[in-house]
């Protein structure tokens, strides 16, 4: 793009700008992070203590994070996470991100009584195990709270998208993993994110595009540039189409961003480790645990009611958000989550339930009954039919 070009913009646009840097390649800065590709977390620094942990549920061991600081303050020390294994076991490993979460709402309402620290404090506290009437299945149901921010319910909507994404990826014959990035500039986050998804809507109607782009599934993510400090928000994208040339497609960009012509386009050979890096930010489009407390409270606020992910041509029909379950089935609950697993290390029916979850196998009525002294064998009502009677009602007293 020539410089007159670039001077057509109009006075407010948000490239409009001095670079940042005298060096011009500072402002086009393209930041990968190829060093966490295969993780969902950053991996633990040598001052931190790490125990290892059984599930009392599925048997798998694994490794947590031993915490110095308490999560709750005192006057929610009664939802503290030690005291609920259910809420434990999506917490695990998810601590920095709840509390820093927790006081970036804080901070943007001013009280503890909104309706997103609640939610943050009582996710997945509530829960028990169900039997459905005429299978015998057995299945955990739980209060969720499904705020964006959640690290949680992000947690398990992250699962649910990288299925559907990898099931997406296996379909096609040569994926392709493409990454959109703009020029830095000090604009707020708000005003970048928007105009960064306005280049997208436009490199989409280019003809280059059309012929050889069939469809795809695009993330947004956020963070901080290391070098410059500026927001540096960016698509991930898995497209399907024929190969396009990185020089092209770069100028295409370049031309719909008014001069940001750092892109990055590569064969994806690994679909699950794909599927796994851009999954994370189904839900939540960065990291808030490492994040100052100004710049939480700026993203969170920039995101509401955004898209953060999508899907367009030939991927419309993937899902990237669980539905939800409606099977009309009748489910008796057999006893809380935490109740019967205590329950199961001296009582040889509670174990036998909570085995059966975990091979996800039917149980019996005996054993329902067994634990619950609830009988499901229900007699029918029998319904008494009453002899209808006409009264004659004698307005003249002729009686």
């Amino acid at each position: 793009m020539t410089q007159n070009s670039l001077n057509r913009l109009p006075a407010d646009h948000p490239l409009n700008r001095p670079a940042l840097s005298p060096y011009p390649d500072v402002g086009y800065e393209f930041e990968s992070d190829t060093e966490n590709d295969h993780f969902f977390e950053d991996p633990p620094e040598e001052s931190e203590q790490w125990e290892t942990v059984t599930d009392p549920v599925t048997g798998l061991t694994r490794q947590r994070r031993v915490l110095s600081f308490s999560l709750d303050p005192q006057e929610t020390s009664r939802l503290n996470v030690q005291d609920h294994p259910y809420r434990a076991r999506f917490m695990a490993g998810k601590e920095a991100e709840h509390l820093a979460t927790r006081e970036a709402y804080l901070e943007i309402y001013r009280t503890t009584g909104n309706s997103h620290v609640s939610a943050l404090d009582t996710c997945r506290i509530f829960a028990h195990f169900s039997r459905e009437k005429s299978s015998g299945s057995i299945r955990v149901m739980a209060s969720a709270c499904r705020d964006r921010w959640c690290p949680m319910c992000a947690g398990m909507k992250a699962k649910y998208a990288k299925e559907q994404t990898e099931h997406y990826i296996n379909s096609l014959k040569a994926p392709r993993f493409l990454t959109l990035t703009l020029k830095h500039n000090e604009n707020d986050l708000l005003s970048q994110v928007q105009f960064l998804q306005d280049c997208f809507r436009r490199l989409r109607l280019r003809a280059y595009w059309k012929r050889n782009v069939t469809g795809g599934i695009w993330f947004l993510q956020v963070h901080r540039s290391k070098k410059d400090q500026c927001w540096h928000p960016h698509f991930h994208i898995l497209i399907d189409g024929n190969s396009m040339e990185q020089s092209r497609l770069s100028q295409l960009w370049e031309q719909v961003t008014y001069g940001s012509p750092i892109i990055d386009i590569r064969r994806i050979w690994k679909p699950e480790e794909a599927a796994s890096y851009v999954a994370r930010y189904s839900a939540r489009p960065a990291l808030l645990g490492k994040m100052p407390l100004l710049d939480r409270v700026e993203i969170i606020e920039a995101m509401h009611g955004r898209r953060l992910c999508g899907t367009f041509g030939n991927a419309k029909c993937v899902t990237l958000t669980p539905p939800k379950i409606d099977d009309g089935c009748e489910w008796q609950r057999i006893e809380s989550y935490d109740r019967l697993v205590a329950d199961a290390e001296k009582s040889p029916v509670a174990k036998a339930i909570l085995n059966a979850y975990r091979k996800d196998e039917p149980i019996s009525e005996e054993l329902f009954e067994l634990y619950t002294g609830r009988t499901v064998r229900y007699k029918p009502i029998e319904v008494v039919e009453f002899k209808q009677v006409q009264y004659i009602m004698d307005f003249y007293n002729t009686g």
